[in-house]
């Protein structure tokens, strides 16, 4: 068998861990505090502070009184370190307090238990990923003001494509709030995603893969839907799709109206 030669290092670290006469029970004194455990948890990950301690690299100072070997580390922090190597979890109530987690990090990286700083620092890479995901989304809506994160996010899941790129083609109080403003920026552009702020701050608004024209009639299209992000009957984001009695009159082109879906509905 071929083992690399972190295997090799750490086959022997093993090696004299089990020939040491101290690899059953150990006492630490962690900045005055005593916990007593054992190598084989102290040393259950690789290339950390105590593989080092006790694979004889380190000459071993004891206290007389107990044979405890002391640790310049803060005593109380060090129980949660301990109950980690004994039970590969990390309590919740650690993960929810800021402060300590902060803490903990910077314990374990002293004692280089990569493992657990991987754990301790997930929210920072959550919140990375989270950035990401917004600066991303973000980007797929252009110019916007009146859409919060969650509302890029419901819009194109409701789309059903989630990195959705759109491009703002008429703003009503940048354009103007007639019909002809509508329809001068928005005929024959492709599909259109229309959102509207009502007086109340309700946002909804109306999805179709028809071009907007002015013709005068009534147009068919079976992947159009209405949607809420935001309303005063705390009703949560809702995409409310045709029905199928009703495709005939999706959307309703005129040069007399805005965006007009199901006969007037919008």
């Amino acid at each position: 068998l071929n083992i690399s030669n972190e295997e090799k290092e750490w086959k022997d670290i093993k090696l004299k861990l089990a020939s040491t006469s101290i690899r059953g029970k150990v006492i630490l004194d962690v900045g005055g505090h005593k916990y007593t455990t054992s190598v084989d948890t102290l040393t259950r990950e690789k290339n950390t502070f105590f593989t080092v301690l006790f694979s004889r690299r380190w000459e071993l100072e004891r206290d007389p009184n107990d044979n405890s070997v002391f640790i310049d580390r803060d005593g109380k922090l060090f129980k949660h370190i301990l109950s980690y190597l004994r039970t590969d979890k990390i309590h919740n109530d650690v993960m929810t307090n800021e402060p300590l987690r902060q803490l903990l990090i910077i314990e374990a990286e002293y004692f280089r238990l990569h493992n657990l700083i991987h754990r301790l620092t997930e929210p920072e890479r959550k919140r990375e990923q989270e950035e990401e995901e917004r600066f991303s989304i973000d980007k797929g809506f252009p110019n916007t003001t009146l859409l919060k994160p969650e509302h890029k996010v419901k819009l194109n899941e409701f789309y059903g494509k989630s990195n959705q790129k759109w491009e703002l083609i008429y703003r009503a109080t940048r354009d103007g709030f007639t019909a002809n403003a509508f329809h001068v920026r928005c005929n024959n552009k492709g599909p259109t995603m229309t959102i509207i702020r009502s007086n109340n701050d309700s946002i909804f608004g109306g999805y179709t893969r028809i071009s907007w024209t002015s013709s005068e009639q009534y147009e068919n299209d079976e992947t159009a839907f209405l949607f809420t992000l935001a309303n005063p009957h705390n009703i949560p984001p809702t995409r409310y799709i045709i029905k199928p009695d009703r495709v005939a009159y999706t959307v309703y082109h005129s040069a007399n109206y805005g965006p007009t879906f199901g006969g007037g509905i919008l």
